[in-house]
């Protein structure tokens, strides 16, 4: 094997331009599989973090009207939620956390100056942002139990409205007249499902309705693990028919969406994408590992009389056989370490460039590299074997009586 092994690195160097294309080839291959897997990855990661509240467990409840008569009571009448009834789902037995929002559309927010900011203000309990997916710049706070009770003048602002006015961390804007500090900033986001929050500000429940005497406009669930969508949102429904008096089986009585089937749907599309990058790239991969089995049969067309006198002192089929693919495994072994090293260095080039936000940040994940190299180690049996078996059924006669 060492025998083959160094006779095959002495070929190589004495065709080092033909070897030298083909590891070109082939390293431009690799780089193309890896970075467009790595584009697509982070295309995807950031899209489906642009839907993660889709894909997350989170629950809405909204009351509406009811649809169907119920025990003497009409149809269309109008559910009043208070905050204690939405909080008696807490006892159910079938919810991990829970949110209650309040909103107002009619408020003033201005700056220290009076710079008028919103008019949007939501009071929202201290779960509320784990539970809508919604993260928060460094160094702020999320509304905290203290914060509600001690009814805190503290506010969350949505980063559109912070850009807008300027508002930094500790900053004081004012909610009709009275005045709040900003504790916290939301961070942006391309979030696909959004509850306005980016453009309205946040106070502590407790506040909210120190301020203004409304009711809560919307539930938010999270329900045990183990609970399926369709069990808790059934569930839900169930409970707060009891509660409500209302039929268990009237859909209209309650807004209780089901994101499920559009986070599948939403999920299949970028995969898809990611799928048909990878197959570019693989494609370019296939030009490459063409054009080296292109090299290597030029290679035994022109070593042919070197292959006849090699058969006439006594080589084997198999030892020419082998030769010619350990060559071209060779080639590509190179070619792909290189096409990896370069393609690393593309990618970090690319993690520090502005690219536009909806692309996301490039990853070279483990299952790319485990792609790469199944994909490359398949062409290049493919690009050395037929043309050493070419080289192999030559006859030590005709291999001589060739020109060279």
């Amino acid at each position: 094997m060492m025998a083959i092994l160094q006779q095959t690195l002495q070929t190589l160097y004495a065709y080092r331009m033909k070897s030298s294309l083909a590891i070109i080839a082939i390293a431009w291959g690799v780089i193309s599989v890896v970075v467009l897997i790595a584009l697509g990855e982070g295309f995807y990661r950031h899209q489906i973090d642009s839907f993660r509240f889709m894909m997350n467990q989170t629950q809405i409840v909204v009351p509406t009207q009811t649809g169907k008569p119920w025990q003497g009571l009409p149809a269309r009448r109008e559910l009043k939620m208070t905050e204690s009834v939405m909080q008696r789902i807490e006892q159910a037995g079938f919810i991990q956390s829970y949110s209650v929002r309040y909103k107002q559309r009619e408020a003033r927010v201005t700056d220290n100056k009076g710079h008028f900011l919103t008019s949007e203000v939501s009071g929202v309990g201290t779960n509320y942002l784990q539970l809508a997916t919604l993260s928060l710049q460094e160094n702020s706070r999320p509304i905290s139990p203290l914060d509600i009770e001690h009814h805190s003048r503290v506010v969350v602002v949505g980063d559109r409205i912070a850009a807008m006015g300027k508002i930094s961390l500790n900053d004081t804007i004012k909610i009709n007249g009275i005045p709040f500090r900003v504790i916290g900033l939301l961070k942006g986001s391309d979030q696909g499902f959004n509850f306005g929050d980016r453009r309205s500000v946040m106070i502590p429940v407790s506040t909210f309705k120190d301020l203004w005497d409304l009711l809560p406009t919307m539930l938010f669930l999270q329900p045990e693990k183990g609970i399926t969508g369709p069990v808790l949102r059934n569930n839900i429904l169930r409970f707060y028919a009891g509660q409500m008096h209302f039929d268990p089986t009237d859909h209209d009585a309650m807004w209780i969406p089901d994101f499920s089937d559009g986070a599948k749907m939403i999920t299949a599309i970028f995969r898809g994408i990611q799928a048909f990058l990878g197959a570019s790239g693989i494609m370019t991969m296939a030009v490459g590992a063409l054009g080296v089995a292109n090299i290597m049969f030029l290679s035994v067309t022109e070593r042919t009389r070197e292959i006849g006198v090699r058969m006439a002192i006594g080589a084997t089929r198999r030892s020419i056989l082998s030769q010619f693919v350990t060559e071209g495994m060779i080639l590509i072994a190179i070619g792909s370490l290189i096409g990896f090293a370069v393609a690393a260095g593309i990618v970090a080039v690319l993690e520090r460039m502005p690219l536009p936000d909806w692309l996301g940040v490039p990853v070279i994940t483990p299952g790319a590299v485990i792609i790469t190299l199944i994909v490359t180690g398949f062409l290049a049996f493919l690009a050395s074997y037929f043309p050493a078996r070419r080289a192999s059924d030559l006859t030590p006669v005709l291999a001589l009586s060739a020109r060279g």
